[in-house]
């Protein structure tokens, strides 16, 4: 079961960038793409939901699960630039009429996808923050605070990395 709680994080932190393997996947009919959008969502979705159970039922130390909020925060960095990259140019798309309907419904499911996967990499974060509360290692002012952050994108990081040298310091 140990090892169970190392390698959830590890598939979190790899999984938004398997989704490249669609634009790289051969497919002249269409099939293919097809199948592998529907694999991506349900397994995506499982992965999520396991990746929420062990959050929540992690053997380790408090430490640890502020480790993995903050390392699986890091990696995804690149992923979430990317779509603020993707969802900027269908923003500048709109001047196209072809454009206009199609980008604000792409930006709402960039939204959507990236928010799930905030709040699914977060919840190492808040784990960690309830354990450090049950402990009174922290006050409950800066746990509301660690909460609340952890489910802002951007402030999100910036809690992970502080609730990471909370947890180291209190060793």
């Amino acid at each position: 079961m140990k090892k169970l709680n190392n390698i959830f994080p590890v598939l979190l932190m790899i999984w938004p960038y398997l989704f490249l393997l669609f634009a790289v996947l051969p497919d002249e009919s269409g099939k293919v793409h097809r199948l592998f959008l529907v694999l991506y969502s349900v397994l995506t979705v499982i992965l999520y939901c396991l990746n929420i159970w062990n959050a929540f039922s992690f053997q380790g130390s408090k430490r640890q699960l502020a480790y993995f909020d903050m390392v699986v925060k890091f990696v995804h960095i690149p992923f979430y630039l990317g779509v603020f990259a993707v969802g900027g140019v269908s923003f500048l798309a709109m001047v196209v009429p072809a454009f206009l309907f199609l980008s604000p419904i792409l930006i709402c499911i960039l939204f959507v996808v990236d928010f799930f996967l905030m709040l699914t990499s977060s919840m190492y974060g808040i784990s960690g923050v309830i354990r450090l509360l049950r402990d009174h290692d922290i006050s409950k002012k800066s746990g509301c605070l660690y909460l609340l952050c952890h489910i802002i994108f951007v402030a999100d990081v910036i809690s992970a990395v502080c609730l990471f040298r909370k947890c180291k310091d209190k060793r």
